[in-house]
């Protein structure tokens, strides 16, 4: 767009599953990791894009419009409903916006004066980022097939000499 030429104008999702264990132990631990790139929302008037441009851009500031709404609702602590369906995107992000995780958010903003009332809205939208509060803990399970066989499993052990 005019705005920026370098722009993929789409957002992108990045996940990572991890999983450890100790030697020896039946302890296995989960970690997933999104990393997110938005695209940023434009004002369509100041683009003067049209056409494809322009559809393209109404389906990426109506994501970003859905994302914000979750957002909204996570940082309500009595909110009953979180509208995480609402969209692609915020369903596949369930876990980082409002799950069992912790969440980062990196702003990037435009130093350029014409840019300003964008910059402020990244700024606003991080904000309500930092409001939401997750509670993360350790996603550990035991492996049945790791875990070494006892004398309470029905075993027995004989040792050859």
């Amino acid at each position: 767009t005019p705005m920026n030429q370098a722009s993929t104008r789409s957002h992108c999702i990045f996940t990572i599953h991890l999983s450890s264990k100790e030697p020896g132990s039946a302890t296995v631990r989960h970690a997933k990791l999104h990393l997110v790139d938005l695209a940023g929302s434009e004002r369509v008037a100041k683009t003067g894009v049209g056409g494809h441009l322009l559809t393209e851009a109404k389906y990426i500031n109506l994501s970003l419009h859905y994302l914000e709404q979750v957002i909204i609702a996570l940082s309500e602590k009595h909110r009953s409903h979180i509208p995480y369906r609402n969209s692609m995107m915020t369903s596949v992000l369930r876990d980082s916006l409002g799950g069992n995780c912790m969440t980062t958010m990196i702003a990037t903003l435009s130093l350029e004066k014409r840019n300003l009332d964008e910059s402020i809205s990244t700024c606003r939208f991080a904000q309500r980022v930092a409001l939401i509060k997750n509670e993360a803990v350790l996603n550990e399970e035991i492996n049945p097939r790791l875990k070494a066989p006892s004398s309470s499993d029905g075993v027995l052990f004989c040792r050859n000499q």
